[in-house]
C-alpha cells in the first residue's frame, strides 16, 4: 500500500469514532467486513474495543480468535504486521 495511515491519537470520542471509520474503511478496501464489539464507547479515557476481520465473499474469518484491538487492526490492515 502506497498510502501511509498514521494511527489516530485517541483523547476524545471524536477520535475514537474517526479511528472506528478509518479501520472499517480500510477493511473494505482489502475486501474484508470489518467486526467489533464496541460501536461506541469512550470511557475514562480508555476505549476498548476489538476487531475481527472477515472475508466478504466467503464469511471466513480472518484475523486471530482473541480479536484486534484499534493499534493492532490498523497495522493488520495497512500490512505492517502479518497475523
Amino acid at each position: 500500500m502506497g498510502k501511509k495511515f498514521t494511527e489516530l491519537c485517541v483523547h476524545s470520542e471524536k477520535d475514537f469514532k474517526k479511528q472506528g471509520k478509518t479501520i472499517i474503511k480500510l477493511a473494505k478496501n482489502h475486501g474484508l467486513i470489518a467486526i467489533t464489539n464496541r460501536l461506541s464507547l469512550f470511557i475514562d479515557g480508555r476505549p476498548c474495543r476489538r476487531w475481527w476481520f472477515a472475508d466478504k465473499n466467503s464469511g471466513v474469518l480472518l484475523s486471530v480468535e482473541y480479536g484486534l484491538i484499534d493499534r493492532e487492526a490498523i497495522n493488520f490492515l495497512t500490512n505492517e504486521i502479518s497475523i
